[in-house]
């Protein structure tokens, strides 16, 4: 189920307006006595959350060229703390011209540059030394469509909508014949809210195998989250490859189940498209891509 529901005359499209998620619950009987379970912690690995962006409509000689990328590493089974920041490393990215960025560490774990001014279709290449190790991955900054408008619609409280309030909303035109691959961000009051659900696998992420060269109608990236009036929020509309598509729509359902903290337990079954060029065995996780953005903002109305 992708995000679409047929409507009207012509190309016209209606997004959905509710992903329906059901989970069954387990009961467990009394026990009789404590097992006490000794799990050792795997050894730390690294994990790479960084994308090299363009702002969609910012002209090809900007002089701003702000770009961060964070490494932090896996937390124990249990250790419900946020993960702990990968210091030290060696953060460098280079263009397909062969121009090289160094990104120095900003804070513990957090590294950037405001010199690289990114371009559609050109390639990314990431290379970090940490640990010992050299990683590499490389990224293809997509083009995105333009979001068209965003606005807000007021819903009542029903069965299915937990908290009446406004969502926000957007339309935009997805491009014809060619396959495309969307991620959404929805920051309200600069907080990104990506709660750990099961219709975030659905919800904000999206390929256009059933809306292509179709206007997206009334499309809400976040429908649980209730908007308060005079708040203001803001929509990123990101491309990604078909890599990165299947990266996040696998993510966001493994930690439907899990804690808010993707990374706190290794995503064993998930890999991303970092290597390790010394040890492929230890591969890091994360992902690292290039995406141009596309952002719409306002401030939710009172009613």
């Amino acid at each position: 189920m992708e995000l679409l529901m047929g409507g009207g005359g012509g190309n016209r499209a209606v997004t959905a307006g509710r992903l329906l998620a059901f989970a069954g619950c387990l009961a467990a009987a009394g026990c009789e006595r404590v097992v006490d379970v000794d799990i050792p912690d795997p050894e730390p690995r690294l994990v790479v959350e960084g994308r090299i962006e363009r702002l969609k409509g910012t002209p090809s000689d900007a002089s701003s060229g702000r770009q961060r990328i964070r490494l932090s590493t896996t937390a124990g089974f249990f250790d419900s703390r946020p993960t702990p920041p990968a210091t030290g490393a060696i953060v460098t990215v280079v263009d397909g011209a062969g121009r090289a960025y160094a990104f120095p560490e900003i804070e513990p774990g957090l590294y950037g540059t405001e010199h690289l001014v990114a371009s559609v279709g050109e390639m990314y290449t990431l290379f970090l030394e940490y640990g010992g190790d050299v990683y590499e991955a490389s990224a293809r900054l997509r083009e995105v469509p333009p979001i068209d408008s965003l606005y807000f619609v007021y819903e009542e409280e029903t069965l299915f909508i937990d908290e009446e309030g406004y969502r926000a909303a957007i339309d935009f035109v997805d491009p014809a014949g060619v396959p495309n691959y969307y991620l959404w961000e929805q920051l309200v009051e600069g907080v990104n809210e990506i709660p750990p659900d099961p219709g975030n696998a659905i919800n904000l992420v999206s390929r256009d195998e059933l809306y292509d060269g179709q206007d997206v109608i009334g499309f809400q990236p976040n429908d649980e989250i209730a908007i308060v009036p005079g708040e203001h929020a803001e929509i990123r509309q990101i491309s990604l490859s078909r890599l990165g598509y299947d990266y996040y729509y696998s993510l966001f359902e493994q930690n439907a189940l899990g804690s808010a903290n993707p990374f706190s337990i290794p995503p064993a079954t998930i890999r991303g498209n970092i290597v390790n060029l010394d040890r492929p065995h230890r591969f890091a996780f994360g992902f690292f891509g290039a995406a141009e953005v596309s952002i719409a903002e306002g401030v939710a109305p009172a009613r």
